[in-house]
């Protein structure tokens, strides 16, 4: 589900998906279903637009309610069973950066807002700038910002092991030195990554000055 209001999400999708035959449509068009079932069966990304309203004929499809009948993997949408492809996508945009969603289906979807703020109009001016004038800082700019993600997500798969760790331990912590080794090891990596993390910090901040 994404809030769109510059239609720049819109735009990167489409092209994105572009090889992979992507649909778009929107609830009132008089061919969703039949885009739908099509995007279903065959695994092409399905782009939704203007949602302000949401069509509860999906319901079945956010609920990933997939069930298999003589080796096919079928979704129930509306009153019929369709082949599903594990590839199928969709997204579901609006342009009212007002629209409100029931916590219901926020929880079923991943929610992306690109309304523009201050703070994102800046970084955006400062891409142009840095693209046309100072390609090769731009480019390092960009590799840091990769290198800030995947630190990222690896300080955030330690936090989980960490705590995965804990909750599964049964006994007393502090008279298994196993355990305490392991600890001490998942909170070492995880202090020399956010170390990584606020260095990229500083370098993005400074070179955005």
């Amino acid at each position: 589900m994404i809030i769109d209001p510059s239609e720049q999400a819109v735009e990167f999708i489409l092209k994105h998906y572009e090889t992979q035959k992507i649909q778009k449509t929107s609830f009132v068009d008089d061919g969703f279903m039949k885009q739908l079932e099509s995007s279903i069966r065959f695994g092409y990304p399905l782009l939704v637009q203007d949602v302000e309203k949401y069509d509860p004929i999906l319901n079945s499809v956010l609920n990933k309610e997939i069930h298999k009948t003589n080796g096919r993997v079928l979704i129930r949408v509306g009153d019929q069973d369709i082949d599903f492809s594990p590839s199928f996508k969709m997204f579901m945009i609006t342009r009212d950066s007002n629209a409100q969603f029931t916590p219901d289906l926020c929880s079923r979807v991943t929610f992306c807002n690109f309304t523009v703020t201050p703070s994102s109009l800046q970084s955006q001016c400062l891409n142009i700038y840095l693209k046309n004038e100072r390609p090769e800082i731009e480019q390092k700019r960009q590799d840091l910002l990769k290198l800030q993600g995947e630190c990222k997500v690896k300080l955030r798969e330690l936090e989980d092991k960490l705590l995965n760790t804990l909750s599964t331990f049964e006994g007393s912590i502090l008279e298994n030195d196993q355990l305490i080794s392991t600890l001490e090891t998942i909170k070492k990596e995880a202090m020399e990554i956010q170390k990584k993390v606020d260095a990229t910090d500083e370098t993005i901040t400074e070179i955005g000055k």
